[in-house]
């Protein structure tokens, strides 16, 4: 007898060190596909941003981007490491775009509480944001006794939010459910506790697609689509904290660290493209491509497809492109590297901060066979 699966689950991760992009594509994907469900594992050491076309910036740590499509539920998994006040900001300030909907937030989410971020400044000596992330995980995993769960703290949410959350069991909902469901990573493959760069300076959990599915409660066997998303020039966060100490937040398994005058010069920018992190506003740290550790990544993940963010940082005629053809030659040839080196294929580029500086090359190919000429809105 033969057991058919319903594959009906995308995956996003960051095939890197985090800030790849993943809301830029998440919120792409939210827009373009049917997605009924949204889910993450989220917590508030990573921020996420998504650029309409207009300038309009979303930016969350908790609530799912693809709340960008006003028909997909909104869902907290049990990997969640929830900061209550972000969590209760980011629904008021957000509620015209949730509208009527309810956030589903599984009842073993973790919260972190002051006291966690106290301890973390008081004992991590490497890369950190300090909010209390890995501290309040570290309880959950040694069953500390008098650690908050979800269904516990949430149970006396403020008067204007009381109806807004609700406490079940996520993953029975995602997996009873037979429409597409989207799955959204945090931070990166680089920084994962096990498989990333040099321990300590990693984040306290693994940040794999296999850990975004375990987290959601799924099988692999659900999976139809793992999109990797890289940029040329990877990051790590800043040397500087935001507590006031400097911590070395770790290398890039041998590649050489640059400057962002030096990607400014090679890709022939006018501008300034220093990067700052979401969470703690410090200039991200810039290195070059390191193609060993994308064949790892590559290796742990097994994505099905590549997404390609920040490619003007190739060559700055790339910027705000919106069609392959028309990408500099510097632009294509690195992405034929990215498909030699992993034997993946690189299906959407992103080229600029809004949502439509992106190409989608399966779209691009699919209105070439059909015949229809391509529309080309670069500047």
């Amino acid at each position: 007898m033969i057991f058919l699966r319903n594959k009906n689950i995308t995956v996003v991760i960051d095939g890197q060190a985090g800030s790849c992009g993943k809301g830029k594509i998440c919120g792409y994907l939210s827009k373009n596909d049917t997605f009924a469900i949204s889910t993450n594992n989220w917590s508030s050491n990573a921020g996420h941003t998504y650029i309409e076309d207009n300038g309009d910036k979303l930016i969350v740590s908790h609530l799912p981007i693809a709340m960008l499509n006003p028909n997909c539920k909104l869902v907290l998994n049990a990997g969640s490491i929830i900061t209550p006040e972000i969590l209760f900001e980011e629904i008021r300030k957000y509620r015209n775009l949730i509208g009527n909907r309810k956030i589903y937030i599984h009842p073993r989410a973790m919260i972190i509480l002051e006291k966690h971020r106290e301890e973390e400044k008081s004992i991590i000596k490497s890369g950190s944001t300090f909010k209390g992330c890995g501290a309040a995980q570290a309880e959950k995993i040694i069953r500390k006794p008098g650690i908050i769960l979800a269904k516990d703290y949430f149970k006396n949410c403020p008067k204007d939010l009381k109806n807004r959350i609700e406490i079940i069991d996520t993953a029975k909902m995602i997996n009873e459910c037979n429409e597409n469901i989207l799955i959204e990573g945090a931070q990166g493959q680089d920084l994962d506790i096990n498989y990333g760069l040099d321990y300590p300076n990693v984040t306290s959990r693994m940040c794999s697609a296999s850990q975004l599915m375990a987290d959601a409660g799924v099988s692999p066997f659900k999976v139809k689509d793992i999109y990797m998303i890289i940029r040329p020039y990877p990051i790590r966060i800043s040397n500087k904290t935001n507590i006031g100490e400097d911590i070395y937040s770790g290398d890039y398994a041998g590649s050489n660290e640059i400057t962002w005058n030096e990607v400014k010069n090679r890709c022939g920018c006018n501008y300034n493209l220093e990067e700052y992190t979401t969470v703690t506003k410090k200039v991200r740290r810039v290195f070059e491509m390191n193609w060993d550790r994308l064949k790892y990544n590559v290796m742990i993940n097994k994505p099905t497809q590549i997404v390609l963010n920040f490619a003007q940082y190739i060559d700055w005629k790339a910027y705000q492109c919106q069609s392959y053809d028309r990408l500099p030659k510097k632009v294509k040839d690195f992405i034929k590297e990215i498909e030699k080196v992993t034997n993946t294929p690189v299906t959407l580029i992103g080229t600029g901060e809004r949502n439509c500086d992106i190409i989608d090359v399966r779209k691009e190919k699919m209105t070439r066979e059909n015949g229809i000429q391509i529309e080309d809105n670069t500047n």
